[in-house]
């Protein structure tokens, strides 16, 4: 079956108690009742959470068991639109097994059994239940004569796709139910767990779920009993999820003044599953199916009823930064026992500083094993020229770490060379930005006015074509701001040709993707640092580089809007004006290029997000994403000639090693008219 794009899924801690049979199904309704109000249409509970965990011998009796199937049974009844998953202990042909029933339609429709059994310390599953062998299904007869299948199962519905079901141990050994299943298709794996509590457990349940989500490309969401149910053994409630590494969701643990703590969250199913066809070892892996190199297989069982996710979901957090840490990688704790840093570190900084000593070392390798004495960088007072001249000054503070400033200054004179290339249209603001970096740095700052050398080629060029090329025709606008582009990149070669030096290029990720650039103009040089940082995070970057390294001059820089400075100032030329918000645009190409997204797909998935910040107007939005995709289609000839860059976010736009796109193509005019229409029908 085709997996649809969103699921809506829940799950939740439970803090029960042995044999309290009328508690535990009330808090069971509860956890009901709350994911059916968020709109969830899948609901992971934990381990035995209709008898408790800690049953110890009473799982023997008789009347346990009867107890337990008639609470699932009259669970079961209350699901209506909401796939849920009870733990409880079941008899079949005379062994007890730890077991998780799936309740939908208002009935039990599956049984999967505990395969891998926790035996060991304080656990010792060995002496009341059986393990259930891999790949093997066989039919549960229930009381009043129900047919239910029981074994080795992948799950799905309509709504849903398939899923999976791993229950506490099962995910903590190599050989994974979950992972022949995903294999099989599931983009969900649910591991209802009794975990109990010990020091610093937790942590290694985060990195075992994230590490999961990630090698078998699935969401792994994880719950965990909450509580104590017995005696001894204490349930600190882990509500955990992940997907790709990623974690997505997280709940409080020990709560006192709760019994059922959950979260929800709408899974990109269809990110999933594209991150797999992307994958050639996974293609390969799922050939092995078909070959037994897997050995017996889970049995697909089709659930009745229907589970449609309704709303959309939301856009990712800005897809270059990782998740929060709760603590500060300890593989950089050289850096605070260095004098490289005046004070220590906080998690959230560690996307800074990765990218800091990531592009630092890109820098440092480049220019060592190459030979190269020096660089040439034309300076703005941008933020983009800006970005990499800082750059190029924490590579040489990290290549001498125990130099002062004053001795930094004297290496990076002859090392790096700045020219700030005026024309008329160029502001105070950029000129003293640019002067007062160079200082701060210690470059080599030059300086000239080419307003000259434009003037006399729009001269000679109207010349030759026979018109009066001015500004005041909007004909002659990227022509104009072109030459200018184009000279500047003529005189920065100049310079670098004459120190000998290697010359930077500056153009940064969003400009890449929609050819906001001037191909022999901005786009001239042999390295391009920062052309996989989208400018959503060159502004943030640059903002922690004043606070934490105190660049005093990058006040000026982040001051002024970001800006070409290619028009007469009259006009108020900014890069946003021209292009659109870098919020918007930076998350048009995270989902375009990377989760392969088509216009409709686009505006459907952001428009719920942006529709505060475009007043409710979605066919301005609609715009912009026509805009983008026009832009992103019809530029892929200028990627074809940027510099080498380095490769520092989930995805690249570089066609030699990342995103490979036909430089001549139809660009989505089918798909933006289907996008077109559905804006026309919300707009009534």
């Amino acid at each position: 079956m085709t997996p649809p794009a969103h699921v809506h899924v829940a799950i939740a801690s439970l803090n029960q108690t042995v044999g309290d049979w009328a508690g535990n199904t009330a808090r069971i309704r509860q956890a009901l009742r709350e994911a059916r109000s968020r709109g969830a249409r899948l609901l992971g509970l934990p381990e035995m959470c209709i008898s408790g965990y800690s049953l110890g011998d009473r799982v023997s009796m008789r009347g346990t068991l009867e107890r337990a199937w008639q609470a699932a049974e009259e669970l079961a009844a209350e699901t209506q639109g909401l796939i849920t998953t009870l733990g409880l202990p079941i008899s079949h042909m005379g062994v007890v097994y730890d077991a998780v029933v799936v309740v939908a339609d208002g009935r039990i429709q599956g049984i999967v059994p505990k395969q891998n059994l926790a035996t060991g310390d304080v656990e010792y599953e060995n002496r009341w239940y059986g393990a259930w062998p891999r790949g093997q299904v066989e039919v549960f007869t229930a009381p009043d004569g129900t047919r239910i299948p029981m074994g080795d199962l992948v799950l799905e519905a309509d709504g849903i796709g398939r899923f999976a079901i791993e229950i506490c141990e099962d995910g903590w050994k190599g050989v994974r139910p979950g992972s022949i299943a995903a294999l099989m298709g599931a983009h969900i794996v649910l591991n209802a767990s009794a975990s109990w509590f010990t020091l610093g457990k937790h942590a290694i349940r985060r990195r075992m779920v994230q590490d999961i989500s990630r090698q078998d490309r699935v969401a792994y969401l994880y719950t965990s009993l909450h509580g104590c149910d017995a005696t001894r053994l204490i349930f600190d409630g882990s509500v955990l999820g992940a997907v790709d590494g990623e974690q997505i969701l997280e709940a409080p643990r020990f709560q006192f003044n709760t019994d059922v703590v959950m979260e929800d969250t709408v899974l990109d199913v269809a990110a999933i599953q594209r991150g797999r066809l992307t994958e050639g070892s996974w293609r390969q892996q799922v050939q092995g199916l078909d070959d037994g190199s897997f050995g017996p297989l889970p049995q697909v069982v089709r659930l009745t009823g229907t589970y449609p996710t309704h709303e959309v979901a939301k856009a990712p957090r800005a897809y270059w930064l990782p998740p929060a840490a709760g603590s500060v990688d300890p593989s950089l704790e050289w850096l605070e026992q260095s004098s490289l840093l005046s004070s220590p570190l906080t998690a959230q900084e560690l996307p800074h500083i990765e990218l800091e000593l990531a592009l630092a070392m890109g820098l440092h390798e480049y220019t060592r094993k190459t030979g190269i004495k020096g660089v040439a960088l034309a300076l703005s007072g941008g933020r983009d020229s800006s970005m990499c001249a800082v750059l190029l000054h924490r590579m040489m503070r990290y290549r001498h770490p125990r130099l002062g400033s004053a001795a930094l200054q004297d290496k990076m004179r002859p090392f790096l060379v700045t020219a700030y290339l005026a024309t008329d249209h160029s502001g105070d603001a950029t000129t003293r930005a640019a002067q007062e970096l160079a200082d701060e740095i210690g470059a080599e700052h030059l300086h000239t006015n080419l307003q000259q050398a434009v003037d006399l080629h729009r001269e000679l060029v109207g010349d030759m074509v026979g018109e009066q090329i001015s500004w005041s025709d909007p004909a002659y606008d990227i022509p104009l701001q072109n030459v200018q582009a184009r000279l500047r990149g003529s005189l920065i070669w100049m310079v670098a040709n004459l120190r000998q030096r290697l010359l930077i290029t500056t153009s940064n990720k969003s400009e890449v993707a929609v050819g906001y650039a001037t191909m022999d103009g901005d786009t001239c040089g042999g390295l391009a640092p920062i052309a996989d940082v989208p400018k959503s995070m060159v502004t943030a970057w640059l903002r922690w580089a004043r606070d934490r390294h105190g660049y005093v001059s990058l006040r000026h820089v982040l001051s002024t809007p970001a800006t070409a400075e290619l028009r007469p100032p009259e006009q108020l030329q900014t890069d946003e004006e021209d292009l659109m918000p870098f919020s918007v645009l930076d998350r048009l190409m995270y989902h375009f290029a990377y989760l392969g997204e088509e216009p409709l797909v686009l505006f459907e998935r952001l428009w719920p997000e942006f529709a505060d910040a475009y007043d409710g107007d979605a066919r301005a939005f609609a715009a912009h994403i026509r805009k983008f995709v026009r832009m992103f289609c019809t530029s892929q000839w200028k990627r074809e000639r940027y510099a080498i860059s380095f490769r520092v976010t989930a995805f690249d736009l570089d066609p030699k090693t990342g995103f490979r796109f036909p430089p001549v193509q139809a660009p989505f005019s089918e798909e933006l008219a289907d996008m077109d229409a559905l804006v026309a029908e919300l707009a009534g």
